[in-house]
């Protein structure tokens, strides 16, 4: 009997233990399920409330891209579109980070700052976009000043802030420029105003083991080899920020006093004057010596009309002084946009008055840009 007692007892202690052990096992199993349903939880509330997209992409998230430029940002050049350089930065971005990036382009052919803020503005149906790429200079270098360039950089970075807050901007110094000038530097300047970090792809081609016009098309636009610099120069600041795990979501301030000019925005395509333009989605004439007239009391006055294969000329007066003559004649089919005035005061009178139509040709306006 004794014997049994003590081999009782025994079992006992062994069941008692071993139980001990698989509750402690159980719980430690249920505290890691805890914590990772935390985890879940903290990353779900974090999208939720804004997550920027080093955040998404720390999350394996899909996220929405913006390119806002001319030529050059839409690519032109490439052989192919998996070599344009957007498409590139896309695929890096599936490998490291098993995300899907969609590009969108606000983009064309000879485009400015001017145009890519009358289109941004003029859009219809603006994404909640994680990323932007801004591709400027190169052409505003030849028609407007610097700091008219910067204005309107400013207000397309203000813009996309309004829109969303958590937006990250990417600026792109363009190869094209070849040398630093003053227009590389207001994109420098507000580049540092913004905390945004820009891609100079100035110094990717300089650094290259290639000549410049080894790595461009026609001096200018790059090839398939000069857009993999642009990638990897793009790549490079999304993987230093993502590494800083940088926030986006910064107060800011107007780095230009002008740019405040752009606040708002205004289109006009209906004249108060039409003498022989049809009007359709746009205005649109084939006959020398028809006209349309705007009025405006707005500081700021831009002509958005349609550059395409055999388009005609027109002449802008303003309260009936010649102020410039524009061809819309183009290899290609684009909107663009010409400055007027941006220091106008009280009431003022635009006048457009087609002066040249090509045969079969037509000029067409698609309105008057204001603030």
């Amino acid at each position: 009997m004794k014997k049994f007692l003590i081999t009782l007892s025994i079992l006992l202690i062994i069941v008692a233990t071993f139980g001990i052990e698989v509750g402690a096992s159980r719980a430690s199993k249920n505290e890691k399920k805890l914590a990772a349903a935390a985890d879940q939880r903290r990353a779900t509330s974090l999208a939720e409330d804004g997550l920027n997209v080093y955040g998404s992409l720390s999350l394996k998230k899909d996220v929405n891209a913006l390119v806002i430029g001319d030529s050059i940002g839409q690519g032109n050049g490439a052989s192919n579109e998996n070599s344009k350089w957007f498409n590139l930065v896309a695929k890096d971005v599936k490998q490291k980070y098993k995300s899907t990036m969609t590009t969108d382009l606000i983009t064309g052919g000879s485009t400015t700052g001017i145009r890519g803020w009358v289109e941004l503005n003029n859009a219809n149906d603006i994404k909640k976009y994680d990323i932007a790429f801004m591709c400027f200079g190169q052409n505003d270098q030849w028609s407007i000043t610097p700091k008219q360039f910067g204005i309107f950089y400013e207000g397309i970075i203000v813009n996309l802030k309004k829109t969303n807050p958590n937006i990250e901007i990417i600026p792109i110094i363009e190869s094209s420029f070849r040398e630093y000038n003053d227009y590389s530097s207001v994109i420098k300047d507000l580049s540092k105003h913004y905390n945004l970090q820009y891609a100079d792809t100035i110094m990717a081609f300089v650094g290259s083991s290639d000549t410049y016009e080894n790595l461009t098309k026609d001096a200018e636009i790059p090839n398939d080899k000069g857009y993999s610099y642009y990638a990897k120069s793009i790549e490079k600041v999304i993987n230093v920020n993502f590494a800083a795990k940088k926030k986006t979501n910064v107060n800011y301030t107007i780095l230009y006093k002008d740019t405040n000019k752009l606040n708002n925005f205004v289109f006009d395509n209906s004249p108060e004057i039409n003498n022989g333009f049809n009007l359709n989605d746009s205005l649109i004439s084939n006959k020398v010596s028809d006209t349309v007239t705007f009025n405006t009391t707005s500081s700021l006055a831009i002509i958005h009309y349609l550059r395409q294969a055999s388009g005609g000329k027109f002449k802008v007066y303003l309260d009936d002084k010649f102020v410039k003559e524009i061809d819309t004649n183009s290899t290609f089919k684009v909107s663009y946009s010409n400055l007027i005035s941006d220091t106008l005061t009280g009431k003022h009178k635009i006048k457009i008055v087609v002066s040249s139509v090509n045969k079969g040709g037509t000029v067409n306006i698609l309105g008057l840009a204001t603030n």
